[in-house]
């Protein structure tokens, strides 16, 4: 299934018709009933319906704080199964393109400026130029990956006993009324010990945190390769503070993702 997701400051999913018709139907039940799904529910509705579709373009205005100060970029982008991102620059750097193929061109993302002198390049997904302005690789691009990341950060809150999800009625995003679902959540953390040769990107993988998150929690460290064994670097409990989704009721869609909090990001 293809679908056409349009977005303004943040994404707003249009899937085929077909898919509307029966999620609506499901949606408007509820809504005659009275009834409030849970956050479970509407993550677990959520991932249904993207595994349902295998490739979708539209415009994506992504807010985020980098060193203090917020970045904008407004892109109009192409995903395709298993994990092809297209990306072309609106704003800034207008007619810059990525691409990104997992499993090809050694991994890495094929990029050009758009503007003069504009040679192509190959850019490792990690490194300083790629991940300018971003908190976060192109690998963790799409609607999946930004369920899958809500989901695991729900759990982690539901096994440490927290009961911090609420789910309200959220208005309306471009014509369909949706959801909100909010939570707060405490910036506790743990202090791990850092191993032999192991750059921040290793050592977040192994302790299961966004490494920019643990980036921004420990001023002593100044870049992902300032790391040393023995180093006592602090790791975060949860990605934010402070979080907040609108899903589509009709469409079951993802239509905005948040996190605030001492880093604060607005994706999707």
């Amino acid at each position: 299934m293809k679908s056409t997701i349009r977005t303004l400051a943040y994404m707003a999913p249009i899937p085929l018709l077909a898919l509307c018709a029966h999620l609506g139907t499901h949606a408007q039940a509820q809504d005659a009933a009275g009834s409030t799904p849970s956050a479970a529910e509407l993550m677990t509705e959520a991932m249904k319906t993207i595994k349902a579709v295998d490739s979708y373009t539209g415009e994506f205005i992504k807010r985020e704080r980098v060193k203090g100060d917020f970045d904008a970029e407004h892109t109009f982008y192409k995903f395709k199964r298993p994990f092809k991102v297209y990306m072309k620059y609106i704003d800034p750097h207008p007619g810059q393109e990525v691409l990104y193929v997992q499993g090809e061109n050694d991994n890495e993302i094929k990029a050009h400026k758009g503007s003069f002198p504009d040679i192509t390049v190959n850019l490792s997904p990690y490194g300083r130029a790629a991940m300018k302005g971003s908190h976060q690789p192109i690998m963790t691009f799409g609607l999946e990956i930004a369920i899958k990341i809500m989901t695991r950060i729900r759990k982690q809150a539901e096994a440490a006993g927290l009961d911090v999800y609420k789910v309200s009625d959220g208005g309306t995003v471009h014509g369909e009324p949706v959801w909100k679902i909010e939570a707060k959540l405490p910036s506790t953390g743990r202090t791990v010990k850092a191993k032999d040769d192991e750059n921040l990107w290793r050592f977040a993988k192994r302790v299961g945190q966004d490494m920019y998150v643990i980036l921004h929690h420990n001023d002593e460290v100044s870049s992902p390769k300032d790391v040393d064994e023995g180093d006592e670097i602090f790791v975060p409990d949860f990605y934010a503070s402070r979080l907040e989704y609108l899903i589509g009721k009709n469409t079951k869609m993802l239509r905005k993702e948040s996190s605030l909090g001492e880093l604060t990001s607005s994706l999707w």
